[in-house]
């Protein structure tokens, strides 16, 4: 069989599916499963859930004979509306005085269908009318994308990664095992598409590799960044790069207006977080070299906005984490650690610092948290302790960068009101010509 065989309304798409490989395996093999009728798809913006969902479900239909349909809830903020919507994609209008549930488990009880529900992070709290309706419809399917888990007991989670990116050493290696990256093979095709005659050549290659790394193989800041290079060449581009946020603009005029700019992207999800959750994801934007949670407790507890708000912190970081706005990882020592995509963290960064009373805040109290913790750690350097000393200043090393130079800023600040604005800025100079 094939599309035109079966009922349903995927949209063709207009260029192929890159690097999802193993991810388009692990999913289709899980949906043919008799254990799985629900599965999310989680990630954050522009990880390409909607893109992977399409090819997930053009895979299968050969499988629903009753058809495959997808149901696009981005316009809809009311959870009420999800059930009419799917009711209305499959084509069904309520004709009696039953619920849309009811009517729809009794139009659907015997289909052999599969629904891909789109974009269902902003109306999560409809997740248990779509529960009902997978009781009442028994040979019915259901793939979800979403930026946030529905954390249900039917729902199997598939958080779906980063496109793969070279390792560090590839940086330096050749074409050929540079260009096995999924995130390098997905900017040269759309290079290409706008600049012809671009190639992977010995002397880009390993910038282009860089800038996918700096742009955290997330496939649709890789596709911004790869239409600018009609403008400008690898090199160029990977400076530009310093600005992510206002390069990563000019999307496809057929994409949504959210997936035009990565700015926009970042931002549906920030839209959708409570006040307390928008203060923490702010917070984190602090921490370049990411942090542990502890590390994190502690410095909120001491900016007086979060303290003010009493805000839960346990509970806003378990939030954040669903919501795909922060990765938990290990680090050297294989302990847990927090960390932001880095266009996930100039967004927060840009968003912190239009809040002069937390930005300051935040700043203090987390150069006060690394000036104590580098003062602790240099007391065992001289110990026993010392090779573990130097593993811990070594994972927070961009942190305490960053302190020292918010203490240095101050204390530029502090001179220039004092009139010694001319040593005090020789001195600055030298004193981060060190550290940097």
């Amino acid at each position: 069989m094939s599309l035109d065989q079966i009922p349903n309304n995927l949209p063709v798409q207009p260029t192929a599916l890159i690097g999802r490989e193993v991810e388009l395996e692990e999913i289709t093999k899980r949906l043919n499963s008799d254990q799985v009728r629900l599965l999310t798809l989680t990630g954050p913006g522009g990880t390409g859930k909607t893109r992977l969902g399409i090819q997930v479900a053009s895979e299968l239909i050969d499988h629903f004979k009753d058809g495959v349909y997808i149901v696009d809830l981005a316009p809809i903020r009311d959870p009420d509306g999800v059930l009419p919507a799917v009711a209305r994609t499959v084509g069904i209008r309520k004709t009696s005085h039953r619920s849309i549930l009811e009517e729809l488990m009794e139009r659907l009880r015997d289909q052999v269908m599969l629904l891909l529900l789109d974009n269902f992070e902003q109306v999560t709290s409809a997740a248990n009318q779509v529960v009902e309706l997978l009781i009442g419809c028994p040979h019915i399917k259901i793939l979800v994308t979403s930026r946030e888990a529905l954390r249900v007991r039917v729902e199997h989670v598939f958080p779906l990664p980063p496109l793969t990116l070279p390792e560090a050493g590839d940086k330096h290696t050749s074409i050929e095992l540079l260009g096995k990256s999924a995130a390098v093979r997905l900017f040269v095709e759309r290079a290409q598409a706008v600049k012809p005659d671009f190639m992977l050549t010995r002397e880009n290659a390993a910038i282009v590799a860089e800038i996918c790394i700096r742009l955290d193989g997330l496939p649709l800041a890789i596709e911004l960044a790869a239409s600018r290079i009609k403008l400008f060449p690898p090199q160029a581009l990977l400076e530009r790069l310093s600005s992510r946020l206002k390069l990563l603009t000019g999307g496809a005029r057929d994409l949504p207006a959210r997936q035009q700019t990565l700015r926009d992207t970042i931002g549906w999800s920030y839209d959708l977080l409570e006040a307390a959750g928008k203060q923490l994801f702010e917070l984190l934007s602090i921490f370049p070299g990411g942090c542990t949670f502890e590390a994190f407790e502690t410095i909120a507890s001491k900016v007086e906005p979060i303290k003010e708000a009493q805000v839960d912190v346990i509970e806003g970081v378990v939030s954040l984490l669903d919501k795909s706005l922060l990765r938990q990882v290990s680090d050297a020592n294989e302990e847990p650690r927090l960390v932001m995509f880095g266009t996930i963290r100039d967004y927060a960064l840009e968003r912190l610092e239009e809040n002069p009373v937390l930005s300051a805040a935040a700043f203090k109290a987390h150069a006060e948290y690394y000036a104590d913790f580098t003062r602790d750690q240099w007391r065992y350097l001289s110990g026993e302790s010392s090779e573990d000393a130097l593993k811990h200043m070594d994972l927070e090393l961009e942190n305490i960068r960053a302190a020292l130079l918010a203490i240095l800023v101050i204390g530029e600040n502090i001179r220039k009101r004092s009139g010694l604005e001319n040593r005090s800025s020789i001195w600055l100079n030298k004193v981060m010509t060190l550290i940097y």
